[in-house]
């Protein structure tokens, strides 16, 4: 028969002798939609705002993850956009973009496509199970006004990431689709807008904003920065993303 500090001792060494087990998915990153401060209404406080580059390139942002030493893994990748444009709002993200991809990399050097999917007209299903397509715009979320103009506001989530990074390490991203031709417009394609924020006015946590976007040519090569502040808008802005991921088993690996 264990007496009570014998079970303890046992049940100590048992524990030891287990592997370590990592915790399930969380938001490590919330970067979020704002929550105040929309649209034309707010005026000069006004948070909410898009970004685009011509289809020759991309826009990106960067986000960071626990502390140093420390190994995770991503699970998924949150990002907004508004497509509208011309007097035109789509019903169907596939009505503007051909695909969507998921941009990757370190605080340095290139990004590569992480995770590229073809998306259809006239509906928003994807093909596999790691993009997810719906609209944010509603109840909750109000549609983006663009000079007296109502869009539509598309959540594009990658999941399945199954990404091992180290914690305290800058990483940057892009979201990017290839736009289908614009009809009785020379050959122009839909730009891709990415949803963005400035972070003292969005009423919402901003984790790692420091107004500066991220620039990126057509094959991911890093091409500067934008400043939103003085670049058409009165303020500094960050790419709205969240980031759900989980610590790494004891012994587990991550990207350099």
């Amino acid at each position: 028969m264990l007496t009570v500090t014998n079970f303890s001792t046992f049940a100590v060494s048992l524990a030891l002798a287990l592997p370590a087990l990592a915790a399930g998915p969380q938001l490590v990153v919330d970067r979020g939609l704002p929550q105040a401060n929309l649209n034309d209404a707010s005026g000069s406080a006004r948070s909410n705002v898009r970004w685009a580059v011509p289809n020759d390139g991309f826009l990106g942002d960067d986000f960071t993850i626990g502390a140093p030493g420390e190994k995770w893994v991503i699970d998924s990748i949150r990002t907004w956009t508004v497509p509208g444009v011309k007097g035109q709002d789509p019903l169907h993200l596939g009505d503007f973009y051909e695909d969507v991809r998921l941009y990757f990399g370190g605080s340095a050097g290139d990004l590569t496509p992480l995770v590229t999917a073809r998306l259809n007209e006239g509906n928003d299903t994807v093909a596999g199970e790691r993009v997810h397509i719906s609209e944010s715009s509603g109840a909750a979320t109000p549609l983006y006004d663009d000079f007296g103009r109502s869009l539509r506001v598309w959540q594009v989530e990658f999941s399945r990431l199954n990404l091992p990074v180290d914690g305290g390490v800058k990483y940057r991203f892009g979201v990017w689709g290839m736009g289908r031709a614009i009809p009785n417009s020379d050959g122009k394609t839909y730009m891709w807008f990415n949803h963005a924020s400035n972070a003292a006015l969005s009423g919402a946590p901003q984790d790692g904003a420091d107004g500066v976007i991220l620039q990126f040519d057509a094959v991911g090569r890093s091409a500067g920065e934008l400043h939103a502040e003085g670049h058409g808008w009165d303020k500094p802005a960050d790419i709205n993303v969240q980031v759900h991921a989980h610590r790494a088993a004891a012994g587990a690996g991550a990207n350099q």
